[in-house]
């Protein structure tokens, strides 16, 4: 997700890539290559480094996205540090539950804006990033204050360089709602091993995918966000209008498992079922689902 964001905005943007040596490597020697469905590109105006202190020490930045597995957002934040200054944004690009708290506590909310991407990516090999499937505008926004001007201004960056983007008046509302999205589609796709279109299709999935919304929403009401929908307006939703664009894509979850990876599931139903327990909420699908996801972590292989 961040060599596609990284990719298109060096365009007409001074970008700075933070990545893993093979995928850095590659993107110095051969440019950094961006594949399917928005086109094929090999973009070479762009810096990359496998560390943040390979950076100048002079450089400075408008923008700083993170864009790593929520686990390891604490960590990312407080290496970006020495570049944030005033005015700098830093803005959680993730997936899951409380990567803006994370962030906000290093840089102040005042700094933190958060950002939400509704098309799929993937990395195919060092170097080669492909977007998989896409199903509406990404969404950025300060934490507080409707859609400021920070927001209309980052947003409008984003459009120009080939990334639909609009700036959202409640951000962390819209986490919420893409959060739900994830909470649904991700651990059964990863524990089933199929693309999301199937769980759409069998009864059994459709109970469980109910069930682990009716716990979200009883949470996220606890925690008064502003919510769009009910849980049966949103279940409703993400049959009949999220999840056919995007019925043929390969969770990161399931490519996670399939890695021997961790998974993000700690921030997504693991956050409902954490909260839940500070909220005296009960939460038995989503506590049960994450504990075969973390079994499946545990086992490391991809013999399921």
């Amino acid at each position: 997700m961040g060599s596609v964001f990284g990719g298109f905005l060096s365009r007409d943007n001074s970008v700075t890539l933070i990545g893993r040596r093979e995928h850095i490597k590659a993107i110095n020697e051969r440019g950094l290559t961006i594949t399917g469905i928005w086109g094929e590109y090999i973009f070479t105006r762009l810096a990359a480094f496998t560390s943040v202190e390979q950076i100048p020490e002079h450089a400075s930045f408008d923008l700083i996205m993170i864009t790593t597995k929520s686990y390891d957002t604490a960590s990312a934040v407080r290496e970006v540090l020495p570049f944030v200054k005033e005015g700098t944004a830093v803005m959680s690009m993730q997936n899951g539950i409380g990567n803006e708290e994370i962030i906000a506590s290093v840089v102040g909310r005042q700094n933190t804006m958060g950002g939400m991407a509704i098309f799929g990516a993937r990395l195919l090999e060092p170097g080669c990033a492909e977007v998989t499937v896409y199903a509406s505008e990404c969404l950025v926004g300060d934490l507080e204050g409707g859609a400021t001007p920070r927001a209309k201004e980052i947003a409008s960056v984003f459009n120009h360089a080939g990334i639909p983007t609009k700036a959202s008046d409640d951000i962390i509302r819209e986490k919420w709602m893409k959060a739900f999205y994830n909470i649904a589609l991700n651990p059964l796709s990863a524990i089933l091993r199929v693309p999301y279109g199937k769980l759409g299709e069998m009864p059994e999935t459709r109970k469980l995918m109910r069930a682990m919304l009716r716990e979200a929403f009883e949470v996220a009401n606890a925690l008064r966000i502003r919510l769009k929908f009910t849980w049966e307006e949103y279940y409703t939703h993400l049959l009949e209008n999220l999840l056919p664009p995007t019925a043929s894509h390969i969770s990161s979850m399931l490519q996670d498992i399939e890695k021997g990876k961790r998974t993000e599931i700690d921030y997504m139903n693991g956050a409902i079922a954490s909260l839940g327990k500070k909220l005296g909420i009960a939460t038995p699908v989503n506590e049960t689902i994450t504990e075969i996801v973390k079994a499946l972590e545990q086992r490391g292989t991809k013999e399921i």
